[in-house]
């Protein structure tokens, strides 16, 4: 008998029951696959707070960019307590990040040269 393996990986939610129908097996990995398409991704990370007035601050929005070509790597948002973090960056990519305030109440906060880790 033939398998044939797909991948589905990316930012939606799976609906599993319909997956299951079909007859796919559902893998639960503990550490996600890292996958390098093209030279801005590796295995390098950025991380960061999002704080308001000095104080964490929850579900912000965050993008990081390539600093010399200006082009948007990556958007999150930043989790309950302002912590966020970009994975599958190239080691050694010098960034800039910058955070908008989802209240419209402050101008975006940018970070420049961050360097990936």
């Amino acid at each position: 008998m033939l398998k044939i393996f797909r991948t589905f990986f990316g930012g939606y939610i799976p609906n599993h029951q319909k997956l299951n129908s079909m007859n796919y097996s559902i893998l639960k990995l503990q550490r996600p696959i890292i996958t390098v398409v093209n030279p801005n991704q590796g295995l390098g990370q950025i991380k960061g707070t999002t704080k308001k007035v000095g104080a964490n601050y929850s579900t912000v929005t965050v993008c990081v960019f390539k600093r010399s070509t200006r082009e948007l790597l990556w958007e999150t948002k930043s989790k309950t307590d302002g912590t966020y973090a970009f994975r599958n960056i190239a080691v050694g990519l010098e960034c800039f990040v910058v955070a908008f305030d989802p209240n419209n109440q402050y101008n975006a906060v940018i970070q420049d040269k961050v360097i990936a880790k």
